[in-house]
């Protein structure tokens, strides 16, 4: 019987304690008044100086991992304590960022003040850093509503956010290239993705010895080997891998998944990371004695070899790696049919609808990936009809791309657009994204309204963070499929299917529908440990922690952190959340390989 270790409760967001300020900052306020008094309140924190409602995030700087605190007394209460523990140092202001108004949507504003100070774990001295947020309270007193503090790198041990590129010499050596294969690795990073490479770049600028498996023959084939008209629904600064800017200027603002695989191969290249392609993991076991795993890995020239680490990561795509198929559409389902036509899933044999022009084009599934390939079928010259069962949460593209520039943009590294956007606690970053994008949707009904009018069933003022951090998705970001829709270009059919025809669909309601190519956009497994389980055995899975959904604090259960067996993290997410946990996770890795690891709090 395997084991099974206690897992993290799923709560809902709106059960998470955590709101905005209902207050907005007068315009003849002092902000470097308020900036010099903050800085006081936070060495000599009292609860008169936190508004009753104040959260307090943490990564890693005093609490070992990532927790979020609640009300006055609770964050009063554990910052003196951790404060203490942790040794921390007077705290002063952060001479390069000056004070600066926030805004929350709905009117809400209030002032953001950076703040540096030190602590310490075991031996090793931490640099650390800090945002509060002050909103001035009924009685005119401003007071701190929320803290997030985080740590920036071990004093001394190099910077996760620091490398420079690898520079060819004369003799045709690399400067900083990675050293010969050690006897036992820092970590083994399986998956060489955006989290993978993220995670194997930070632990190279940390000097943690490392190596990134990648079963693919190349850097980026996760990438190019998709459909064709994949691309980014965000902006290519958001997606930027650490150190920089990864694509030029010249780039296309919403990346095409080809340049984006190629771009991931350049910047490896570019940084001399180590990862070895066409390298499949084979078996792992773990000593407890020693803390060792040991890796089987099963290379693409038909060779073996065996690899040893003090930390195994798993970045191999969080719940997307196994395609979901409709009980009526799986392969063998199909093939016991009698339908004429083709069908395929969008990540499992589909490529793109070149070949089916004048055909008709049934696409399962609205979110981001149907609505882009009904697009390709339209654009194709397909008779397209679109099968949605659930009302789907659509916001458009420009919305989401004017909120992404404000911090994710040429004249701003990605490391700074992180830390003043990224550390949030989630339910507050929620409320704020909800207010901004809500309030775009009352002011813009018609847009909304034609997609309606075409039968399209929307979830009209839906949750972006309980998509991305619950389901896994199931929204759309309107890059223009939508005005295809309204116009009829792409159809709409709603309702559940019962099975296939000779001809294409039917429906439980007895309805039919003529498809010559139907693509399934209907999703991954997610349940991350079935995947896990083909790395690390399935009675190593069943000790991890749920992956992903929000803990009764708002933190993303299981997520970039110790992972429920000794050793074992995995890592994921989008874009961003692969990017900015990768440093953390680094921080873990390194703190672990230098023979402090980090404790975590566990009030």
């Amino acid at each position: 019987m395997a084991k099974q270790q206690q897992r993290s409760p799923f709560v809902k967001f709106d059960d998470i304690p955590g709101s905005l300020p209902n207050s907005s900052v007068p315009k003849d306020a002092d902000l470097d008044s308020i900036a010099q008094k903050a800085i006081i309140k936070l060495n000599h924190l009292q609860e008169s100086d936190l508004a009753s409602h104040a959260t307090w995030r943490d990564l890693l700087s005093f609490t070992g991992t990532y927790r979020t605190f609640y009300s006055a007394a609770t964050v009063l209460r554990t910052w003196t304590q951790l404060s203490q523990q942790s040794r921390r140092s007077v705290i002063r202001p952060k001479d390069d960022r000056k004070p600066r108004l926030a805004h929350g949507g709905a009117g809400i504003t209030w002032v953001d003040v950076d703040f540096v100070f030190k602590a310490q774990h075991g031996t090793l001295p931490e640099d650390c850093m800090g945002t509060a947020s002050l909103a001035s309270d009924k009685d005119g007193t401003w007071r701190i509503w929320m803290l997030r503090t985080w740590l920036e790198c071990f004093d001394g041990r190099g910077h996760p956010d620091v490398l420079e590129p690898a520079q060819a010499t004369a003799n045709g050596h690399v400067n900083g290239g990675h050293k010969p294969e050690p006897e036992v690795y820092g970590a083994i990073v399986v998956g060489g993705g955006q989290a993978g490479l993220s995670t194997g770049g930070r632990l190279k600028a940390l000097g943690v010895p490392y190596v990134v498996l990648e079963k693919h023959g190349s850097v980026g084939d996760v990438w190019t080997n998709r459909y064709e008209s994949l691309r980014w629904h965000t902006s290519k600064e958001y997606g930027n891998l650490p150190f920089g800017h990864s694509y030029p200027l010249e780039d296309d603002y919403m990346m095409p998944a080809k340049r984006i695989g190629a771009g991931q191969k350049q910047w490896a290249e570019k940084y001399d990371v180590n990862v070895q392609t066409g390298s499949t993991v084979k078996e792992t076991t773990f000593d407890e004695t020693s803390k060792i795993w040991t890796v089987g890995v099963s290379r693409s020239d038909g060779s073996q070899e065996t690899l040893r680490a003090k930390n195994l990561v798993i970045t191999i795509g969080t719940g997307h790696s196994t395609p979901v198929y409709p009980s009526w559409a799986t392969p063998e389902k199909v093939e016991a049919s009698t339908f004429k036509g083709t069908v395929v899933h969008a990540f499992a044999g589909y490529s793109s609808a070149h070949n089916w022009a004048g055909k008709r084009g049934v696409v399962i599934g609205t979110a981001n990936t149907g609505h882009d390939i009904a697009e390709d079928m339209a654009n194709a010259g397909m008779e397209t009809t679109i099968v949605q069962r659930s009302p789907t949460f659509v916001f458009p593209a420009e919305w989401l791309h004017a909120s992404e520039d404000r911090n994710y943009n040429p004249d701003t590294s990605a490391e700074v657009a992180d830390r003043e956007e990224f550390t949030y606690p989630n339910k507050i970053l929620r409320e704020v994204v909800n207010n901004h994008v809500w309030a775009g949707i009352k002011s813009s009904p018609e847009r909304f309204d034609a997609l309606e009018k075409a039968g399209f069933m929307l979830d009209r003022f839906g949750d972006t963070y309980n998509n991305l951090y619950v389901r896994f998705g199931g929204h759309y970001v309107d890059i223009g499929a939508s005005a295809r829709i309204a116009k009829g270009e792409i159809k709409v059919r709603k309702g559940p299917i019962k099975g296939l025809t000779e001809d294409g669909l039917i429906f439980e309601d007895g309805g039919e529908l003529g498809a010559d190519l139907i693509v399934l956009c209907t999703g991954f497994d997610h349940v991350f440990r079935n995947d896990a389980a083909r790395i690390v055995g399935r009675e190593v899975a069943e000790q991890m922690d749920e992956l992903f959904g929000t803990d009764a604090e708002g933190e993303i259960r299981g997520h970039a952190k110790p992972a429920g067996h000794p050793n074992l993290y995995y890592h994921g997410g989008d874009v961003r959340m692969a990017r900015f946990f990768s440093r953390f996770l680094a921080l873990q890795i390194q703190a672990d390989v230098l023979g402090q690891p980090l404790v975590p709090y566990l009030d």
